[in-house]
């Protein structure tokens, strides 16, 4: 059994190596794709979110429709439809309508390989190890994640990686990417027991959950920063291509790659509460500073190119960087869910609670953006590490601590 699972993780590490190569050949250089080739305004940029964000907002549904399938064949069909979008937005040069079609087919994927990727390393996971476990899969995608920002920094800078081609060869490479991640999840089958799902088809809620269900409502929120607006200030105001949104992301994986282990080893001695009042103070300040810095920026205070360009993008990577504290949320759920067979379901229906934000946010922000300033963007979102101080609140003082759950 114990040889089993080594070798179920083996693979599943090489899976999450090549899920990573393709999110950042794909996924993570989408920003610079449709600025550089449909040429969209920051309010278009902030209504695109509704196209790529609403499978989220689906994923509960197809995680109780498909629940019959596993998690491992779940994540399979997740896989095949970001390959779907990633062929034709690779080889086929699509109109931009034909696009936002194509893209949320990718989207539809993406999302749902989110709770199937908790899901399935916290079941590979030694007992009382969970927080350690999740910390070094992350540790692994987070690295993978820096090679894939390494080739995208290479590629555009060499000049070998263009959107102007008809053939996006990024793209291109992220679908082969995602081919063998499919097959090494096809191999997982033999090591898994029953494929390694839970199978029942019915959504789930309780009030039980309700902390949990607050942090991913603000992680909706939050993810805005780490994916649209934090991007769109090295992008616009800064005037950036993709190598330098690249070479940016290099440093965030490269930090993360030893931050997330970090934050894995301090659930398990910590515990949950503790972690969500780290979150939150973490999430109030770095956001904070990335809307001071893109204030003074777009006030004139300095312009690109000047020193203080440096301080822009140390604000950015260490605004980036709040991604990492995501396994908590996972982490939480499992240390308070009923049974475990709730687990996966419960995550779908919080990834949907969290894109729901995501969509009512993305364009009020991107209207906020052109309204009001740039910085009230990022202390609007800061606001909202409230919601992990309140989910701290309702949540026990040893929740998730290894000496409770050992």
């Amino acid at each position: 059994m114990k040889e089993s699972r080594q070798r179920a993780i083996r693979l599943f590490v090489l899976a999450l190596a090549c899920a990573a190569i393709a999110d950042g050949l794909g996924a993570k250089i989408f920003s610079n794709y449709f600025n550089e080739v449909f040429c969209i305004s920051s309010v278009q940029r902030g209504f695109l979110e509704i196209p790529r964000e609403s499978p989220g907002i689906l994923c509960m549904v197809l995680v109780a429709g498909l629940g019959f399938l596993g998690n491992l064949w779940m994540s399979v069909v997740a896989q095949a439809l970001m390959l779907v979008g990633l062929v034709v937005m690779g080889f086929f040069s699509p109109s931009y309508g034909v696009m936002l079609v194509f893209l949320f087919i990718h989207s539809m994927g993406q999302h749902l390989f989110m709770p199937l990727n908790d899901a399935i390393s916290m079941e590979l996971a030694e007992q009382g190890k969970v927080g350690t476990a999740l910390g070094r899969f992350k540790g692994v995608t987070t690295l993978m994640s820096m090679v894939s920002a390494c080739i995208v920094f290479v590629g555009f800078r060499g000049g070998w990686f263009t959107f102007a081609s008809p053939v996006i060869l990024p793209f291109v490479i992220a679908a082969g990417a995602t081919v063998l991640a499919i097959l090494l999840l096809l191999l997982m089958r033999q090591y898994m027991e029953q494929g390694g799902g839970v199978k029942n088809h019915k959504l789930l809620f309780r009030r039980r959950y309700m902390p949990y269900y607050m942090v991913t409502l603000a992680y909706g929120c939050q993810k805005r920063i780490k994916l649209v607006f934090a991007p769109w200030v090295i992008i616009q105001l800064l005037g950036q291509g993709a190598d330098t949104v690249a070479l940016l992301t290099i440093v965030t994986h490269l930090v993360g790659t030893w931050m997330a282990p970090l934050i894995g080893r301090m659930l398990d001695r910590l515990g949950v509460r503790k972690m969500l009042w780290i979150e939150a103070g973490y999430i109030a300040v770095t956001f904070w500073v990335m809307g001071l810095m893109a204030g003074l920026l777009a006030g004139g205070a300095f312009a690109a190119g000047s020193w203080q360009t440096w301080l822009v993008f140390g604000a950015y990577v260490l605004c980036v960087l709040f991604e990492q504290f995501s396994m908590v949320h996972s982490f939480m759920m499992r240390s308070i869910a009923l049974d475990p067979s709730e687990v996966t379901r419960t995550l779908s229906v919080g990834l949907s609670v969290d894109h729901v934000m995501a969509i009512i946010a993305s364009p009020i922000l991107g209207l906020v953006w052109e309204g009001w300033g740039v910085q009230y963007v990022f202390y609007l979102t800061a606001l909202s590490a409230l919601f992990q101080v309140a989910a701290a609140a309702m949540t026990g003082k040893n929740v998730g601590a290894a000496t409770q759950h050992g």
